[in-house]
């Protein structure tokens, strides 16, 4: 998630001390966002329908459409730093989970200039954040199709006052995308749900001198006079705000680790020290193997911007992004830490609804504990100690029962990796780590909740946990210090 520099949050220590109008085909009308969804909810079953244009998510029910799952975007942009303008085309292959009149993408500010389903020119509309398109024959339940929808315009940043400054970021010399849960509609059209997870190929055309850099491996770069294009793959399903554009001047050093390809890139005003830094990251994926197990992606590395404005780091899959401020000091390889833990837990097993961020942000602060540890500094055990040190040291909130407000907050990351070592205490070592491992494995590539954690920690231990997390995630104020159940 978005964890914050030493700059922005006080670490533990601290602690205890039309843009939005509408764009219509001239030939036919498709239905308003609105009508849509009520169009879904009165049709008779088994008749095509419009796609409800929202999810079920508890926080950020907006976002997304349920009548249809992404299966591979092809995404490729065409940026230009000096007039900041963006041209793209994005071809979604979807399998319909409903017989289908018509259906949604996300889209902020940008704006489609032509539609086609399975190659027919389709109908479309714009309305807010909402492209809705009614293809020239209904889609079965069932049936793959594919949209091709060419847009383009001046991207615009979300600013929002509770969720901060995110999305796609023109730079002076570049880009840069990057943030959630509201970022991947700022550059493409997207299914912009955690549930809807998709492969990508992703093209990225900047000017000849630039990186372009984004998620996965990278299959191919063509040099075309003043312009380069940048082709990276990436194979396993991602969710839509895990999706990377990093464009500028980097120095990129790539290499490989035990068969991955590793592409680290640091932004060239930045001294060299933090390349030094952040070439630990094959040294610190290696621990974090040992933890939670096999690594579950084909490539790794990180990318360290240097724009001031954007203060956190978030798990991009395979090529987290980092601020600059992370690397100023000590702090560099517990980032690190705490966004490789993220390739398991967050991007390999993503969240079944945004309130259940606390299952990717406390293990990611847990394997900061860990590193810890490993460094011969405090234990997480003594982590969990410190938190029970002075009136407000644990955080009160409950991390599975937030708001849009306290969502990204630190009950997600301390009381989370808190709840993990009062786990660890309640069972023991060996049956915690066949907890970890196993939960790892079991929703690898796919998505899961609060509850099927505590019915999988139910199921491994043998043991009735439910009270006993039941406390820790969802009852307000601090938790009785744990101990091993009998």
């Amino acid at each position: 998630m978005r964890k914050r520099s030493a700059k922005a949050v006080a670490g533990l220590a601290a602690v205890v001390a039309c843009a939005a109008g509408c764009t219509s085909s001239p030939h036919r009308a498709a239905p308003s966002p609105v009508g849509s969804a009520r169009a879904a909810a009165s049709a008779p079953s088994g008749a095509p329908s419009a796609g409800p244009t929202t999810s079920t998510d508890s926080l950020f029910p907006s976002q997304g459409d349920r009548g249809y799952d992404v299966v591979h975007y092809a995404i490729s942009i065409a940026y230009e730093p000096t007039s900041k303008r963006l041209t793209g085309t994005d071809v979604v292959t979807a399998t319909a989970t409903q017989a289908l009149s018509a259906f949604a993408l996300d889209l902020h500010v940008l704006r489609a200039t032509s539609v086609a389903v399975n190659d027919v020119a389709a109908a479309y509309r714009q309305s807010g954040d909402k492209l809705v398109i009614t293809p020239s024959h209904p889609i079965a339940k069932g049936a793959t199709f594919r949209a091709t929808i060419r847009y383009g315009g001046l991207p615009t940043p979300y600013d929002d006052n509770v969720l901060g400054f995110e999305g796609f970021i023109p730079e002076a010399d570049g880009a840069l995308a990057q943030g959630e849960p509201q970022v991947a509609a700022s550059w493409y059209p997207v299914n912009d749900r955690p549930t809807d997870k998709a492969t990508y190929d992703i093209t990225i055309t900047a000017p000849t001198g630039l990186a372009a850099l984004s998620n996965g491996v990278l299959a191919s770069k063509r040099v075309d006079g003043a312009n380069t294009t940048w082709h990276w793959v990436e194979s396993s399903p991602m969710a839509s705000y895990l999706a990377l554009v990093a464009i500028g001047k980097y120095r990129v050093t790539t290499s490989t680790h035990d068969g991955l390809p590793v592409v680290l890139a640091v932004a060239a005003p930045l001294p060299k020290s933090t390349d030094s830094a952040l070439a630990e990251t094959p040294q610190v994926l290696d621990f974090l193997e040992t933890k939670f197990g096999p690594y579950p992606f084909d490539a790794v590395g990180g990318v360290v911007h240097d724009d001031i404005r954007i203060r956190f780091a978030l798990e991009n899959q395979t090529r987290p992004t980092y601020a600059p401020s992370f690397f100023l000091g000590a702090e560099g390889p517990t980032v690190i830490a705490h966004e490789l833990a993220h390739q398991w837990f967050g991007d390999s097993v993503s969240v079944g609804d945004w309130s259940d961020v606390w299952l990717n942000e406390g293990f990611a602060t847990y394997a900061e504990w860990l590193w810890s540890e490993h460094e011969g500094r405090e234990t997480p055990k003594d982590m969990l100690d410190t938190l029970y040190q002075g009136a407000g040291s644990m955080p009160p909130d409950p991390p599975a029962d937030p708001t849009t407000r306290s969502v990204f907050g630190r009950s997600s990351d301390l009381r989370g990796a808190a709840t993990l070592e009062a786990l660890r205490i309640a069972v023991g070592d060996d049956t915690f780590w066949r907890i970890v491992r196993g939960w790892a494995r079991k929703y690898a590539g796919g998505n899961a909740t609060t509850a099927q954690f505590i019915a999988f920690a139910d199921q491994v231990s043998g043991k009735s946990l439910d009270s006993f997390l039941h406390t820790w995630l969802y009852v307000r104020g601090t938790p009785p210090y744990p101990k091993p159940l009998s």
